[in-house]
């Protein structure tokens, strides 16, 4: 099984660079047993987003872009797309002081300045609660009416389906009908993101 089983080629291929059985890799990486690493193995889970990071905390070498889609190199070298700073919060991504969490490598995501983790329920529709977004800054004039979009203004910062009002107010809706929607003027935007991909984490 393990030969048609990329996951766990990939996570085989870390471990045996390491120099490491499977047991003392998983204690090494923080994990209290190698059962995930087993399942991994036995092709009952993927390489989860967490495993993945505790991986390349461990051994920055590694591409967490690699280790999770097979694209790219092992240690980055043939993927040519630039490091994303990934922030473990909206809020952190678009402070002007906080520092990322960690730099990621992926080539799916060429045209990408920032990726966050939402933890914004009022889109799960659409995004879920703690998936990593990938997001592009840009200038009001480029929005493109109902696309999603990280909206920062004074007041907050959502991620949102933008659409252009007649107005020219922009109208920020969520999947959730619980939340109504906020109309506010472009003037009152202080930074804009457009959403160019999302990962699903387990």
């Amino acid at each position: 099984m393990a030969s048609n089983n990329s996951n766990w080629n990939r996570l085989e291929s870390v471990i045996r660079w390491a120099n490491m059985s499977t047991n003392y890799f998983a204690r090494h990486i923080g994990l209290s047993r190698a059962e995930n690493l087993y399942q991994i193995k036995s092709g009952n889970n993927g390489i989860s987003y967490n495993l993945a990071k505790r991986i390349v905390e461990c051994f920055p070498e590694i591409s967490i872009g690699w280790l999770l889609t097979g694209e790219g190199d092992m240690f980055g070298r043939r993927d040519n797309s630039r490091m994303i700073p990934f922030y473990e919060s909206i809020e952190e991504m678009c402070s002007r002081e906080a520092a990322p969490a960690m730099m990621l490598n992926f080539p799916l995501f060429t045209r990408c300045d920032y990726a966050y983790r939402s933890s914004d329920v009022s889109m799960s529709g659409e995004v879920t609660s703690g998936a990593v977004v990938f997001v592009e800054q840009i200038d009001a004039e480029s929005l493109i009416s109902g696309a999603l979009y990280v909206v920062e203004s004074p007041t907050f910062v959502l991620l949102r389906r933008v659409r252009l009002c007649e107005s020219g107010e922009l109208r920020l809706e969520t999947t959730d009908t619980n939340y109504d929607p906020i109309n506010i003027s472009t003037a009152s935007v202080k930074s804009l993101y457009r959403v160019v991909g999302a990962m699903k984490m387990y």
